[in-house]
């Protein structure tokens, strides 16, 4: 019998060291997995980005554009950017998006910028993305 009772009282310890060490690894990948959200890198565009500033004259006029008439403007000219930058922009369907496509001339590089801004009566709401890509 006290022998019996030994041998129950040990597989008791052996599963409760067991599942101790479960729990430990357990908390070591929820803290290892949380760790991984924290060094996400996210990249803000913002208007000081270097990554368009061969286009923020286009985007300056724009934006003014768009703030002293309420709408984007259907076509770009006569804004003086960088030589040997090729660009075209596009507004969107419903006039609420825009695009600035650029290719460098000695670069294989093509570059697209899309802005769009969409208000309401009871909210506002606004993104920017920037693509690069190889040709």
């Amino acid at each position: 019998m006290k022998e019996r009772f030994l041998n129950v009282l040990k597989w008791f310890f052996i599963i409760l060291g067991v599942l101790f060490l479960m729990q430990i690894l357990l908390v070591a990948g929820a803290f290892i997995g949380l760790s991984s959200f924290a060094k996400a890198d996210i990249n803000t565009i913002g208007s000081k980005s270097p990554k368009i500033k061969d286009i923020q004259p286009i985007i300056n006029y724009v934006e003014d554009y768009q703030m002293q008439n309420g709408r984007y403007p259907e076509k770009v000219e006569k804004v003086k950017v960088k030589k040997g930058l090729d660009y075209k922009y596009e507004i969107s369907k419903n006039a609420n998006c825009y695009t600035i496509t650029t290719k460098k001339e000695k670069e294989n590089l093509t570059s697209q910028y899309q802005h769009c801004k969409v208000s309401s009566e009871n909210s506002n709401s606004s993104s920017e993305s920037y693509i690069e890509y190889n040709n």
